[in-house]
């Protein structure tokens, strides 16, 4: 618990969470930091893309304009981060953007404040967006990588969702607290309260959150395939982009309209409850891009927590979390052997046994408080004087 501190002439030590980019209440910034750093006893506030001010469960929570487009964002956006930093009176400064990498460097370096500079991917990795074009790759690539070195330096911390960012950002000469995007609390509690017994369930296989193209156009073919051959299943593609969610409708064969379903963005509070009525979640990538080599999808933690029996490609450091779990069948990634995965899957005989084992996988393992402690105890080394005691993963 962080206790009111003669340091800050005896209030709470206030953190404040800055993002031009993600939403005010994004799974990462706000359920699994901001709402665990308030019960750990921090004054906490975020920035970040919502309607109005308001007080939620402790946090406040603060809207920082449209983000505009692309380019705008890139140009502008560390400007704003600034403009908090100079309004705001905080103990430390929390940016989540690669667009704010200049703020951390500013704020830091020059008006001498504690900033942390969290690394939701590898912002290395930026020029394999398909967005930048071929060639000025190589170009934004240098440049990334020597403000990325900066950050490094600059930073008196970086935090990290998987072990290889935290090397990564270690070789940099930085210190590193690790932060798995592990189920939240919140989420947890949603999870109990929509509950659905296995066998109450509905013979669902359900993948979670945003697709490229390719991997849209290559799992709406799984879901064909898997359809026709089990006409007692349905498939839904949730979270999906407008664009994408236009093209997976017009994508759909007319017999399977009614059990290929497709939908946009899910609010995050309704994100348990819809998958504690399916029983299979899926999760497909290639491995041949890039940032899946050092990302671990969250989909397969939530879908685990809910007690579906997961079929994935072997995403490395998936495989390092989950790759003795009973309930998680690892499958190859051409679309055909993918299919009969899932085919082989959703015919098992002890579906519901893998269910209930995914459960008690997540609920012994993944534990996301753990992780807010080893993030509060990295703002406290951040301090002069006696750091917290190291929290253990046990």
């Amino acid at each position: 618990m962080a206790e009111a501190d003669p340091r800050t002439g005896g209030r709470r030590r206030r953190i404040v969470h800055i993002s031009t980019v993600h939403p005010a209440l994004d799974s990462r910034i706000f359920y699994r930091e901001a709402l665990l750093l308030h019960e750990l006893g921090y004054e906490v506030a975020v920035y970040g893309s919502c309607a109005h001010e308001e007080l939620i469960d402790g946090v406040q929570v603060r809207p920082v304009g449209s983000p505009g487009g692309r380019l705008r964002r890139i140009l502008t956006s560390w400007l704003k981060g600034l403009r908090i930093v100079l309004r705001e009176r905080a103990d430390i400064y929390h940016f989540h953007d690669p667009e704010l990498i200049p703020a951390v460097i500013v704020a830091g370096m020059l008006l001498r404040k504690h900033v942390v500079y969290d690394a939701h991917e590898d912002v290395s990795l930026m020029m394999s967006k398909d967005w930048l074009p071929r060639g000025v790759r190589g170009i934004v690539a240098a440049s990334v990588a020597a403000v990325d070195w900066l950050c490094a330096k600059v930073a008196d911390a970086v935090v990290t969702p998987t072990r290889l960012l935290k090397e990564k950002y270690e070789r940099l000469g930085a210190k590193t607290a690790l932060l798995v995007n592990f189920p939240s609390p919140v989420f947890l509690s949603d999870r109990d309260a929509g509950w659905v017994p296995f066998d109450r369930r509905e013979r669902c296989a359900i993948h979670l959150g945003t697709l490229s193209m390719q991997r849209l156009q290559t799992l709406v073919g799984v879901a064909t395939g898997f359809l026709e051959k089990h006409p007692e299943w349905s498939f839904e593609l949730l979270g999906l982009h407008d664009p994408f969610l236009e093209w997976a409708r017009e994508h759909t064969p007319e017999h399977l309209r009614g059990r290929l379903i497709s939908l946009g963005k899910i609010p995050y509070r309704d994100v348990a409850a819809r998958l504690c009525r399916a029983m299979i979640g899926v999760n497909y990538h290639t491995l041949d891009y890039q940032q899946i080599m050092v990302a671990i999808p969250v989909k397969v933690f939530e879908y685990l927590a809910c007690g579906l029996s997961v079929v994935t490609t072997r995403v490395p450091l998936l495989a390092e979390c989950a790759g003795t779990c009973p309930a998680v069948t690892w499958a190859d990634e051409s679309p055909e052997a993918y299919l009969k995965s899932l085919c082989d899957l959703a015919s098992a005989a002890d579906l519901a046994e893998r269910g209930a084992a995914a459960r008690d996988y997540s609920d012994h393992r993944f534990h996301c408080r753990v992780e807010a402690e080893r993030l509060a105890t990295l703002y406290e080394s951040i301090w002069p004087g006696e750091p917290r005691p190291q929290v253990s993963r046990d």
